[in-house]
């Protein structure tokens, strides 16, 4: 049974995820995909964009299971005919404290990022050297927050984490029938930095990870977003106030910065697109949690329809 695994990393693929999972609703269907596993990757479990996508998840999979459970309607056909799943419902190996969720789960990150590098008890070189690697505000913002468009807080997070059992179980359950897809934004902090590191995971034999052989072939492609949206900007009294908010006028010094590293680092993607649009109207800045619903937009419908057409290929080696 050829099965699909979407990555979706971070705010950005939460809403291309939510596109294409309207679309399937509609009656799209992936090619040569007979299963379709979602994972969404945010350690900002409260985000308004990724609870949103969960429910739109759960709901599309009651309704599938409610319409092709007794068998009386041909499978993958039709409304709501894709099947989706979560990790913990493939578990067959009886992975323990697997959830049964289409979150990637980071064990609820509710402190600092000082605090999680145990800033206070290092010494004080290492103290002089963070201090001129991070930013005050990036030292002490909230993790449960998510990265804030800051890649560099959100690399050395994820790279302690992403060895996580969703990802073991990943790994051991891999088959050569299975494909493997990641979307993410290139200009955040999540998807800039997460996207790497689970490719980097997926591929790597030096990993402590079952399969390294089959993970080395499993076909993998990526559908990158550059910046397509900017946020606005907040007044000399609220940055005053200390408000938190994200920097849009950053994103595209983040995009060539990030482009640079996949050219020279990321390796293991036979195909990986990009897609992006001239910033509109500037978006409310809510750097995270229940306030950040961004509104739709056409580039998160295209990159769907693009990833629709592109997953379930199989790939090769360029």
């Amino acid at each position: 049974m050829a099965r699909l695994f979407i990555f979706a990393v971070g705010g950005t693929g939460a809403r291309v995820l939510r596109s294409l999972t309207m679309l399937l609703a509609a009656g799209m269907r992936l090619p040569d995909c007979d299963q379709v596993i979602p994972v969404l990757v945010d350690p900002d479990t409260q985000n308004g964009d990724v609870t949103r996508t969960v429910d739109l998840l759960k709901r599309y999979k009651r309704i599938h299971d409610a319409l092709y459970q007794d068998g009386q309607h041909p499978k993958n056909e039709g409304f709501f005919g894709q099947d989706l799943t979560t990790l913990a419902q493939l578990n067959t190996s009886g992975v323990e404290g697997l959830r049964d969720s289409f979150v990637y789960d980071f064990g609820g990150i509710n402190q600092s990022f000082k605090d999680f590098m145990h800033y206070n008890e290092t010494s004080v070189e290492t103290r002089g050297l963070l201090d001129l690697l991070f930013t005050p505000d990036s030292l002490n913002a909230s993790l449960d927050l998510g990265f804030r468009g800051s890649p560099n807080v959100g690399s050395v997070v994820l790279n302690s984490l992403v060895q996580a059992k969703e990802m073991r179980y990943l790994a051991q359950s891999l088959n050569s029938d299975d494909r493997v897809f990641f979307i993410s934004s290139i200009f955040g902090g999540t998807g800039a930095a997460g996207f790497p590191l689970l490719v980097k995971n997926l591929r790597d034999p030096g990993v402590d990870l079952p399969q390294p052989s089959v993970r080395a072939a499993v076909p993998a492609g990526a559908l990158v977003l550059l910046p397509y949206f900017k946020l606005q900007q907040p007044s000399a009294e609220e940055k005053k106030n200390g408000q938190d908010f994200i920097d849009s006028n950053t994103f595209i010094t983040k995009t060539k910065t990030a482009l640079s590293y996949y050219a020279e680092h990321l390796e293991g993607i036979e195909s990986m697109y990009y897609l992006g649009d001239q910033a509109g109207q500037p978006l409310p800045n809510n750097p995270g949690r229940a306030e950040q619903r961004n509104q739709a937009h056409l580039m998160e419908v295209l990159g769907a329809l693009f990833s629709s057409s592109r997953c379930c290929r199989k790939y090769r080696a360029k």
